[in-house]
């Protein structure tokens, strides 16, 4: 017996679950208005929940882009009855889906792509579905008849999903916060406090709680009820032919499989068709869409090319800061103009900053200490006044070697290969021992003197650090781990081996040279744990949905046909994508050192947040997960101006405030 329900008055998308077994009837709706209320922020256009009487939950938190009629309400039944969806995403090749189905003679109700993923799985099965879609998702599947569960991610992990055992019952969720509304008890991963406080972020598969994980992208699960939903015999969060989660796609095998375009201006007329093609197909919506503009190359390229496609203007959006040093807004506006759009620009001032930090707990989670969660968060809220849709340009540099960490590194180690050992040692002793924050300093007392005001270089003194560490460094991922690091000048003696570290190390154990292998490395962890976690949170924190042109499936495999020297060629960073945008934009406009989107860290600490800073050190939730006097220290270093150490503080002072508000 099953039954289902809306609750239309609560006015993107959250699913949610969880095993029901002995548990009463308002047991069942109890948990299922918690698990509903919990991601609200998702899906504030409509939900819903399907049982599966004494077995299974679905729920569904709605932001309607797809057929906004009663006919795209989740959790969803196939039309054979045989499978229910709760589904989270957006396919983008569902239109040509759906035209295939039909000319099979396959009847639609309506037009989302939650129907269409029904109908497919009804006429191919799960394993093939997941073959043919495209597209960013996260889903949860019951086949009523064999009494199966599957849930399953998208290739490049741009939605989440959780999953885990607590108290015996199977559990999943889009966010970590649905399943503490169930209030069963959760204990602290202590294992992974090491990656954290080292990264900035707990890597895949792992999350902060013990027994519950994140599903890698590219893998499915399936449970089935004759095992009770139970943890698997031999049950390894990792995915693998041996191992629970099956992959259905692979991005390693993927870059193996692929035969390089050698040719590079056949390289870029392809990734442009290409490109073209993918902002297309992820401009439609039945809903108002915009595009992130940082001024940047990727967030311009990809409004560049929806522009070209629209009839009207497309809303730009982007936010300037009161510090120039991180206010990219000009190049945006500048970029804007030239392209016709209908650009917003917003200034924001530090207070504004300052009051989203306490709700960085809410927002996250788990915690997580990229700082440009702050403006991620900001620029979100200000688009969603406007639309409900923003394309963004994230997964260019990790697509198309654009950190500067790949090249620096790179010359570095091909430089440093020949010098003497004790040179090398000496001379990166020497830069380490430096006084990063007086060169900023003087540098930017330099940029006042007349005629230097168009100097590039910038965090001039940091980077100075980071040489010393290359000439030091004595393996390929021993210099990239480091470049990853923020304690990576300031490291703690006490935090073992972090699970990043051997993963890395097995991932540089290839022939293929430093920058193709830092790219694999980089969208295998720091992309999904870090940037797609960032944009995904920051967005649905304010109901807006995130689409990733360049993180489409054609994208990503076409990028690893094109060889790292084009990527890199004439000594640029992303050369493809720069081929492209200067198509459409002067390259005048784009040639400026690269900021990044972040905010005045260090300033902060020793003002606006200097008191907030110190009672987290002192507090005492944080004293029996860290080394609180070796972060008290760099403390009181930072404040005398001594070093710049705000990165290796952040991530400490991110888990004590999240110690503090989730305990």
């Amino acid at each position: 017996m099953t039954t289902t329900a809306n609750w239309q008055e609560a006015d993107m998308c959250g699913i949610a679950g969880c095993t029901i077994a002995r548990l009463t009837g308002e047991e069942v709706q109890s948990q299922a208005e918690r698990l509903i209320k919990s991601l609200h922020h998702r899906g504030p256009d409509g939900n819903g929940f399907w049982q599966d009487e004494n077995n299974l939950l679905f729920t569904h938190n709605r932001l309607a882009i797809l057929d906004l009629s009663e006919h795209g309400h989740q959790p969803m039944l196939a039309a054979s009855g045989r499978y229910v969806l709760t589904f989270n995403g957006e396919i983008y090749n569902f239109s040509k889906l759906k035209s295939d189905l039909e000319r099979e003679g396959t009847k639609f109700r309506g037009h989302s792509d939650t129907e269409v993923i029904l109908a497919l799985v009804d006429a191919h099965g799960i394993e093939q579905t997941l073959d043919m879609i495209d597209g960013m998702f996260a889903f949860a599947l019951y086949d009523q008849k064999r009494s199966e569960l599957t849930i399953a991610r998208d290739r490049m992990g741009e939605k989440p999903l959780f999953y885990g055992w607590i108290s015996g019952r199977f559990v999943f969720a889009s966010e970590l916060k649905a399943l503490k509304s169930l209030n069963y008890p959760l204990t602290i991963n202590r294992d992974c406090i090491g990656d954290f406080l080292t990264y900035g972020y707990i890597p895949t598969p792992h999350s902060i709680y013990q027994n519950i994980y994140k599903l890698p992208p590219g893998t499915s699960l399936t449970l089935a009820r004759k095992d009770n939903y139970g943890v698997p015999e031999s049950f390894s969060p990792y995915p693998g032919p041996k191992y629970s989660p099956r992959p259905f796609w692979d991005l390693k095998s993927v870059k193996q499989a692929s035969s390089y375009i050698e040719k590079p201006e056949l390289a870029v007329e392809l990734l442009q068709q290409n490109l073209e093609d993918t902002i297309s197909r992820q401009l439609v919506a039945d809903v108002p869409v915009g595009c992130f503009l940082s001024g940047g190359i990727d967030s311009s390229l990809v409004t560049a090319l929806a522009q070209k496609q629209s009839a009207r203007p497309i809303k730009t959006f982007t936010i300037g800061f009161e510090v120039e040093q991180f206010n990219e807004a000009p190049f945006a506006r500048e970029i804007a103009n030239h392209l016709g759009t209908d650009h917003h620009e917003t200034y924001v001032k530090t207070k504004d900053v300052l009051e989203l930090i306490s709700n960085l707990p809410t927002v996250y989670d788990e915690p997580f200490a990229d700082p440009s969660q702050l403006p991620s968060i900001l620029v979100a809220g200000i688009a969603r006044q406007e639309v409900t849709v923003c394309l963004s340009g994230d997964g260019g540099d990790e697509l198309f070697a654009g950190y500067n960490r790949y090249t620096t590194a790179s010359r570095s180690i091909n430089a440093f290969n020949s010098w003497p050992n004790l040179i090398k040692m000496n001379l990166g002793r020497f830069l380490l021992s430096l006084n990063s924050n007086l060169i900023d300093r003087a540098l930017l007392n330099l940029r006042k003197l007349p005629g230097m005001s168009q100097t590039k270089q910038a965090n001039l003194g940091i980077k100075l650090k980071k040489l010393g560490f290359l000439m030091k460094a004595t393996s390929d991922h021993e210099v990239y781990l480091f470049l990853l690091k923020f304690n990576g000048l300031h490291p703690d003696s006490t935090i073992t081996t972090t699970t990043l570290d051997q993963r890395v190390s097995n991932l540089f154990d290839s022939p293929d040279d430093f920058i193709t292998t830092a790219l694999l490395v980089d969208q295998l962890n720091y992309l999904v744990d870090d940037n797609l976690t960032k944009v995904d949170r920051s967005a649905m924190s304010v109901s807006l949905e995130t689409r990733l042109p360049l993180l489409d499936r054609q994208i990503v495999e076409l990028s690893w046909r094109i060889p790292t020297v084009t990527k890199t060629q004439y000594n640029q960073t992303k050369w493809p994508l720069r081929e492209i945008l200067y198509k459409h934009v002067p390259k005048s406009m784009i040639e400026r050192p690269k900021m990044g989107f972040s905010v005045p860290l260090s300033e902060w600490l020793r003002s606006e947040l200097k008191s907030w800073s110190l009672d987290l050190l002192h507090s005492p939730s944080i004293k029996s997960l860290v080394n609180v006097e070796h972060y008290r220290a760099l403390w009181d270093e930072h404040q005398s101006g001594a070093n710049d150490n705000a990165l290796v503080l952040w991530p400490v002072l991110v888990l004590s405030q999240w110690l503090s508000e989730s305990y």
